[in-house]
């Protein structure tokens, strides 16, 4: 049985069940399953209820999303008997180089078999000295070589757009459970900066220490770092830090501005206030409008405050609008049941009319992505001719007719022209051939004048990955298109 003086944390929970993902990935089991077992324990990283609790008080949990009846009796066989019967099996069977991956679950065992058969080596130990010496990159590519990376190395940040659910799961946390009156983001997550090493708090409470304690029980087990009478910082499963800092309801307004800017951006607007001294002596400010109305300078957004000539704008009044959700006027980028996606496209066409779109663009994988039940050329025919007829019966909304296409090896297309000339325009991908070399790989992505192209990356490179791509000496077309390709998680014009 497990501890009940040492409870499991939804950490230990999730670690075991991305365990499993990694050694089924060695067997000919489904790719979806694996997937299955992958989300659902980044799920159960963020959660902010005890996983352990749930069980414990037979709680649904397949009511959050990603957990299955499956992987839920699994959750239960790890909280009530401390280990997981199908992982120790498995791990049993396995040969000593798998085994030894256990402690790296973000390490794809097939490829790094692969690399220890390429480079005559049997442990981590070993991959990681190839990895420092560059022989992993020259025999097996740079591909390879970022996936190695990533996954001997301790993650300390997250991109912006898996720090929202985390986000959302802290602050429901610190209101509901920690009972503060009010919390708020701050600090990097409020500046949308593209990672977030750590996500910051300012709460309004009469008792910080009973916050703290409670905060403590995050996720079954969140260990303080380190506390001061208004300040603690938490290490949270996801490997983000967690700061929390107090701030009272008179001096809001000037807690968020102190805890949301830069420092570049501080230093460039005390300067322009007569420094902390001078503004403590106007205080209070409830609100940041307040603060701002105060030294006779515009609203400077959350997204700007990172140091440029943001506060020398704010004194002229030329500070630029930001684009916001409010602007977007539909979606280019979405996949139906044709492929991989989980709703029909009249389904989704109906909810982003619903939503306010003007527009859906229905981009289903091409027929090479077998793994992604990728659209042979028949089907996508009869795609097309359905979206034509859906148009006619469907009223405010245009459904556009689209294709996110691979670029195979040779640079070519997956679908033949005369198919891409009935698309309203294409999307195009590589999913494949990582291991080329940089000059290959850029090769293969060149646009072919007066074709409209999107370009999207199939993946959007990791924290500490490299460009897959050679951007330097390219006419700035392709510089542009290339560069959106390797660096950007949304779709961009790639004319």
């Amino acid at each position: 049985m497990a501890s009940e003086t040492s409870p499991l944390s939804n950490a230990e929970i999730a670690d075991r069940l991305a365990g499993l993902a990694q050694l089924l990935s060695t067997q000919k089991e489904n790719p979806y399953k694996i997937k299955a077992y992958q989300r659902a324990a980044a799920k159960i990283r963020t959660l902010p209820e005890s996983v352990e609790e749930l069980v414990h008080q037979d709680s649904d949990l397949t009511v959050y999303a990603g957990i299955g009846e499956a992987i839920s009796q699994a959750v239960q066989e790890i909280v009530r008997t401390g280990t997981l019967g199908k992982l120790e099996r498995l791990r049993s069977n396995a040969a000593p180089e798998i085994a030894g991956l256990s402690n790296y679950p973000r390490l794809d065992p097939k490829r790094v078999l692969r690399a220890y058969q390429k480079l005559g080596i049997a442990s981590v130990d070993e991959l990681r000295k190839k990895l420092e010496s560059g022989e992993l990159e020259q025999t097996l590519g740079s591909r390879v070589a970022q996936h190695v990376r990533q996954g001997v190395t301790e993650a300390h940040a997250m991109l912006l757009y898996r720090a929202h659910e985390l986000r959302e799961a802290v602050e429901h946390f610190l209101l509901d459970t920690c009972k503060a009156r009010k919390a708020e983001a701050v600090g990097d997550y409020r500046r949308c900066v593209d990672t977030i090493e750590e996500l910051a708090f300012i709460v309004e409470t009469d008792e910080f220490s009973s916050l703290l304690e409670r905060m403590e029980r995050y996720g079954g087990r969140t260990p303080l770092v380190a506390s001061t009478r208004t300040s603690a910082t938490f290490s949270l499963s996801s490997g983000v830090r967690l700061r929390i800092d107090r701030a009272s309801k008179e001096n809001w307004g000037l807690s968020l501005i102190k805890r949301t800017g830069s420092k570049a951006h501080l230093r460039k607007l005390t300067a322009a206030t007569g420094g902390w001294d001078g503004v403590r002596k106007a205080s209070p400010f409830a609100s940041e409008p307040d603060f701002y109305r105060k030294f006779h300078l515009s609203f400077i957004e959350p997204e700007l405050r990172e140091g440029y000539d943001e506060v020398e704008r704010a004194q002229l009044g030329t500070l630029p609008v930001l684009v916001t959700v409010k602007n977007i006027r539909g979606e280019l980028h979405a996949h139906s049941t044709s492929s991989d996606g989980s709703h029909s496209i009249e389904q989704m066409a109906i909810a982003a009319r619903d939503f306010g779109y003007e527009y859906i663009g229905i981009t289903d994988h091409s027929q090479s992505l077998k793994i992604a039940r990728g659209v042979p050329i028949e089907e996508l025919w009869k795609q097309i001719r359905f979206i034509d007829n859906l148009s006619s019966r469907l009223t405010g909304i245009r459904v556009l007719k689209s294709a996110e296409v691979d670029i195979l090896a040779d640079g070519t297309l997956d679908y033949p022209d005369e198919l891409l000339k009935e698309l309203d325009y294409t999307v195009c991908s590589v999913h494949s051939c990582f291991s080329l070399g940089k000059p290959e790989q850029t090769e293969r992505l060149w646009i072919r004048p007066g074709s409209e192209v999107s370009i999207s990356p199939s993946t959007r490179p990791g924290l500490l990955e490299p460009s897959i791509f050679q951007l330097k000496n390219l006419p700035s077309c392709h510089s542009r298109a290339i560069s959106s390709l390797a660096f950007t998680h949304p779709i961009t014009d790639g004319s």
